[in-house]
């Protein structure tokens, strides 16, 4: 199956906040096999305990340890054997940083101490990278970074008892919010959830929409209010509890989403709705939803 961009943006969000449990690089095989511990929520199912991420045919591995300037630290790493990738991969136990694992800017060979390195010279160039990277320390309070980058040409997800991962339920859709860390504030390596793909307008007709917004700052949901849609065929309106009647502007009313279970602020489910939209709000604003709302939101001119 080819690596197209929903599989490259499924297992990117798959990867994001994981932690790796093991590394294995078979050269025979040509293979890299990665085995993973999942935080990110997809769009249907629950996550899964473990994911083995399969990168073949694998063209080449670096391993550099860095020092924040981009050179090897004065006080560096012995040599990493073949065998020994697994343990050094697992060994720090911090979460995979960043979104972009896949053909990101990092994937080049940055300078520093090569602790691995294997490359297949009878391999053409692979069409894909992949790379990670760990902060590190030294004895001595130095700080470094530890960069992982293996080139390939395909890669497969899969639970251990072999059955594949459908990766795209990972890949986020739309714009504006791809992920989100509902009711867990704001720290990017949280389990995130991905957000369910946007529903046409349409399916709103008479239905509960809830407007959840999110502080841009801090990525925290500061309110929601609860109403009931209507389209007309050609624009959204909602009306709030009161009976006033507001206009949901086109890129908001592209961006409603099925409900989800896992929605929460302040330790308390977000209820009482079956679709909702994020509308972002700027920190200074009023937390009233009410007030949200009118700020927000445009009031019908006609009904």
């Amino acid at each position: 199956m080819a690596l197209t961009r929903q599989r490259i943006d499924g297992l990117n969000f798959l990867l994001h906040g994981s932690r790796v449990l093991d590394l294995v690089l078979d050269p025979e095989e040509r293979s890299a096999v990665i085995t993973i511990a999942p935080t990110t929520t997809p769009k249907a199912g629950p996550i899964p305990a473990k994911a083995i991420v399969s990168l073949l045919p694998v063209g080449s591995m670096v391993v550099v340890l860095r020092d924040l300037e981009g050179n090897a630290p004065v006080r560096g790493m012995e040599p990493v054997r073949i065998g020994a990738l697994g343990s050094l991969a697992r060994q720090f136990r911090q979460p995979l940083a960043g979104w972009d694992f896949i053909d990101n800017e990092r994937n080049f060979t940055p300078g520093g101490q090569r602790l691995f390195e294997w490359f297949d010279a009878a391999m053409p160039g692979s069409e894909h990278t992949l790379s990670f990277f760990y902060g590190v320390r030294s004895a001595e309070g130095a700080s470094a970074l530890l960069f992982f980058l293996i080139s390939f040409d395909n890669a497969r997800a899969t639970d251990p008892n072999g059955h594949e991962i459908p990766v795209e339920s990972f890949a986020a859709a739309g714009t504006g919010w791809k992920a989100v860390n509902f009711g867990k504030g704001s720290g990017v390596l949280e389990p995130v959830t991905i957000l369910p793909d946007p529903v046409p307008p349409k399916r709103v007709d008479g239905e509960l929409l809830g407007l959840v917004f999110v502080d841009t700052a801090t990525d925290a949901i500061v309110g929601y209010a609860v109403g009931r849609a209507s389209w007309d065929g050609r624009s959204l309106r909602w009306s709030s509890s009161d009976s006033v009647t507001y206009d949901i502007p086109d890129g908001l009313a592209r961006q409603i989403r099925p409900r989800i279970p896992n929605m929460i602020r302040d330790g308390h489910p977000l209820e009482g709705f079956s679709y909702f939209s994020l509308v972002a709000v700027s920190p200074d604003v009023s937390r009233d939803s009410s007030k949200l709302v009118s700020h927000y939101l445009e009031r019908s001119r006609s009904i």
